[in-house]
Order: C-alpha cells, then sequence, then structure tokens
C-alpha cells in the first residue's frame, strides 16, 4: 500500500507529465558554425535544425560536419585567436 505523502504525490506527477511532454517535443533548435582557414582565408559552414526530441541531435550533427574541417587547419569564427582574427581582417578576409 502507498503511504499517503506518496499517494498526494502521484496525481501531481502525472498532471506534470503531459505538459512537460508537450514542451519538450515543441522545441526546436537550428545552429549554425562558421570555420575560417587562418592561412587561406578560405570558409565553411556547418548548419542544422531540429525539433522536439531531435533537437540534441544538432550538436552531433554539427560536430560531424565541422570535425573534418577543424582538423584540416580550419577554425571556428569563435575561437579565433586574437592574432589569427586581425591577420584575417588586415588581408581583408574579415569584416570588421
Amino acid at each position: 500500500m502507498l503511504k499517503p505523502e506518496l499517494r498526494l504525490l502521484r496525481p501531481r506527477l502525472s498532471s506534470m507529465a503531459l505538459p512537460l511532454l508537450l514542451m519538450a517535443s515543441a522545441a526546436c533548435t537550428s545552429q549554425t558554425v562558421r570555420l575560417v582557414q587562418p592561412q587561406s582565408g578560405a570558409t565553411a559552414e556547418c548548419s542544422a535544425s531540429g525539433f522536439g526530441i531531435g533537437a540534441a541531435w544538432v550538436e552531433e550533427t554539427l560536430g560531424g560536419c565541422a570535425r573534418p574541417y577543424e582538423s584540416r587547419g580550419y577554425v571556428r569564427f569563435d575561437r579565433l585567436t586574437a592574432e589569427q582574427r586581425a591577420d584575417l581582417e588586415r588581408r581583408g578576409l574579415l569584416p570588421k
């Protein structure tokens, strides 16, 4: 037999389950990663979007796209060092 505290808790949890499930399935995300090869100035872009449970898939997809570029010397724009950024700007390959 359930303890009185558990009997009170069970209806509250079940009434929260449906709204939480609906929120999780309605969530959506879209992300883009821009990469640049600091020596040549060549750029690449990876993007992915997903909704619901697939939103977690977006991160893995972006990583799978960006890793081969990073292994060839490309750097994500947000991870450029100050020196790399200044050099690319000086050469007109990156907007100031």
